[in-house]
């Protein structure tokens, strides 16, 4: 597989590969793999988003009117 990398990215991956003593496919080889195995089920589930609740009409309007006589 061909794998076009700008000259950031390249050198990037060369210090990555001399800090680690990889070579420089070994490295990519595993980023792949690493991202291959995480999946949705390897996450946790997030909080669900508590319910939005409507405030009746009268509390609406005497809230609004204490706003604006601040």
């Amino acid at each position: 597989m061909y794998l076009d990398l700008n000259h950031e990215q390249r050198e990037h991956l060369e210090l990555i590969s001399i800090h680690t003593g990889k070579p420089r496919n070994q490295i990519l080889i595993d980023a792949a793999q690493f991202l291959l195995n995480c999946d949705a089920d390897y996450y946790p589930p997030s909080r669900p988003t508590p319910t939005q609740q409507f405030l009746p009409e009268q509390e609406l309007e005497a809230r609004f009117h204490r706003i604006l006589q601040h």
